[in-house]
């Protein structure tokens, strides 16, 4: 009897093996000592990573219908491969878009009986064009007092952009920024508008919201050193402007190195062939085509940015720049994929959402009390992880985790044990 292995599979190459690591592998080790016999496999999406068809330039097949697709063949190349029994369970898992694969193969597949449950991590199911959520979700998390967040910090971070959009402005403001801020190109760079919203649309600094890791080594590299450095800066200084200490925050963030704001060299890099093969071309094509998500920062938003700067057109400007992807095609195509996968409302008793609460994608997930989500049991069944980042339970186990997290998974790994029984009760009855 197969009792335990752990396998990826790249491409077609079954034979080729892989060791996996992180939160799954501890699951399986659990379901293993709970006296159940695990095959345990990873499967690379296609046009990502070494799954590139040729020629690579073309994204014909890049679809998430067809990743979905793909999965089903899997479950079927595994079975016939290993020789499993018709008893055999699948379960899929996964965080951020490979848990919206997670989930919609459950969904999909379900009735068919080829997946028999699902555990979507951090997944945003519900597609939208413009996502103003992400950066208003981000800038909540620097409130958030468990993870080293203050209302200090959050007024620092929008008062000190709100100063920088107006400095843009003048000449002379755009004279001082570029020199503070060592933007490549000097204050010239900072005349375009495409090139004002690559330089504070999205935040003169880096905050992790998404990635925000307490364990992490450095001393800006989480939300509570950069609340500490920003707070301890205004407090050192007496007279010390917000948008100063964003510029002394850059300074340690970018070290020496330029910043290059310049948007039409961004825009010829996503052309190019170190963007194709390292995979961010695959995932811009999927927002074009597919799912949207453009993380604006606009003025009736509570973005903690420079308001203004960033809105949607520049991001339809780069679907059709790179892709050819007409506006009116983009805005089609998310409107087919929430039809087809139901969007927020999607409904499975075995779909299991889990979210943190520091995470921006969140806002697009299905949680417990979103009211613009129907109720039904995936909403009764999802919940919210405190103090979490982005799916961050999926994450290897460390003895620096938090007790938040700590549960998330002793939850997950509960759901998907009383699934298993349920299936098994149901074969017995049979």
């Amino acid at each position: 009897m197969l009792r335990w292995r752990r396998a990826s599979f790249i491409q077609d190459c079954p034979n080729q093996l892989r060791s996996l690591h992180g939160r799954h592998v501890s699951l399986g080790d659990e379901l293993y000592n709970d006296g159940y016999s695990v095959l345990l496999t990873a499967l690379e999406h296609r046009y990502y990573g070494s799954s590139y068809p040729t020629p690579n330039n073309t994204y014909t097949y890049l679809t998430t219908p067809e990743a979905i697709q793909d999965v089903r063949n899997f479950v079927s190349h595994l079975k016939s491969t290993f020789s499993l029994p018709p008893s055999t369970q699948t379960y899929t898992f996964g965080g951020s878009y490979p848990g919206m694969i997670s989930a919609y193969s459950r969904y999909t597949l379900g009735e068919s009986n080829v997946i028999q449950g699902s555990v979507s991590s951090s997944s945003p199911v519900q597609g939208t064009v413009e996502m103003p959520t992400y950066n208003e979700v981000a800038g909540e998390a620097l409130k958030i007092e468990g993870i080293g967040g203050s209302e200090e910090c959050y007024d620092i971070i929008v008062n000190g952009h709100e100063q920088i959009g107006d400095m843009l402005k003048t000449p002379m403001g755009r004279e001082s920024l570029a020199d503070s801020f060592n933007v490549c190109g000097g204050s010239a760079s900072l005349e375009k508008e495409r090139n004002k919203s690559v330089f504070a649309g999205d935040g003169v600094v880096y905050i992790p919201a998404q990635e925000n890791d307490p364990s992490c080594d450095g001393e800006v590299c989480d939300i509570a050193g950069i609340c500490g450095f920003l707070i301890s800066r205004m407090e050192e200084k007496e007279g010390t402007e917000e948008w100063e200490a964003l510029e002394e925050l850059a300074k340690v963030q970018n070290g020496d190195e330029c910043v290059n704001v310049d948007w039409d060299e961004q825009l010829e890099f996503l052309k190019s062939p170190a963007a194709i093969l390292g995979g961010t071309n695959s995932w811009m094509y999927q927002t074009c085509t597919g799912w949207g998500f453009y993380q604006t920062c606009t003025l009736d938003s509570s973005c903690p940015y420079a308001k203004g700067l960033h809105n949607v057109d520049q991001d339809l400007e780069m679907c059709k720049s790179v892709f050819g992807v007409e506006k009116d095609e983009v805005y089609k195509s998310v409107e087919r994929s929430n039809e087809m996968y139901n969007g927020w409302n999607i409904e499975d008793k075995r779909i299991l959402f889990v979210n943190g609460n520091v995470d921006p994608w969140s806002s697009l997930s299905v949680t417990p009390d979103n009211p613009k989500i129907d109720d039904g049991e995936c909403k009764e069944g999802s919940f919210w992880v405190d103090n979490a980042s982005h799916h961050f339970w999926t994450h290897e186990i460390l003895d620096t985790d938090g007790v938040e997290v700590q549960d998330a998974r002793a939850r997950i790994h509960e759901t998907v044990i009383g699934w298993i029984k349920e299936e098994e009760e149901l074969a017995a009855g049979n």
